[in-house]
């Protein structure tokens, strides 16, 4: 991997001096990202056996692990690399969608949220066990956004976009 990082750089003309360059200057960056927001919740199972009712496995959930997941974690990325980040999003009106608010401001995140009641904030379920997945169980609503919420977007977009270097 190594190597294919250093032949992609050299491809680019970007060389070690270049690079670290760069890195200094992300934290004067400031991003905007438009997008999906998802929670991603990840379920540790143990394997107990088959069910008598059909041909399928039964397990025991063990415990479940929240993350910010969709465009959510690329404002996340972009904030831990230390450059500013303010994340456009569209959620429902439910308990997933608080969630994700106290973990983007746990990272320091600026957000916009508008709420959507006609849909979900979209959840994707994984279930594993012994670092399998078995199966995902996503709930989402991927209709249009009407179009005063699309607007909401827009004017937003055009707020925060005087201010950025990069959309």
């Amino acid at each position: 991997r190594r190597k294919l990082f250093l032949n992609a750089c050299e491809r680019c003309g970007l060389d070690k001096r270049s690079i670290l360059s760069s890195m200094d200057k992300w934290n004067q960056a400031r991003l905007i990202v438009i997008g999906d927001i998802i929670l991603d919740q990840y379920a540790a199972c143990e394997a107990m056996g088959m069910s008598a009712e059909a041909p399928v496995l039964v397990v025991k959930e063990l415990k479940c692990k929240n993350f910010i997941g969709g465009a959510g974690i690329v404002a996340a990325h972009i904030n831990s690399l230390g450059a500013k980040c303010d994340f456009i999003s569209v959620i429902g009106k439910d308990e997933n969608a608080e969630i994700l608010k106290k973990e983007l401001d746990s990272e320091g995140i600026n957000y916009y949220f508008m709420e959507d009641e006609s849909r979900p904030t979209t959840f994707k379920k994984r279930y594993i066990v012994e670092n399998q997945k078995l199966f995902r169980v996503s709930r989402l609503e991927d209709h249009k956004l009407d179009k005063e919420k699309e607007e909401l977007v827009i004017s937003k977009l055009r707020e925060f976009a005087p201010k950025v270097n990069g959309i």
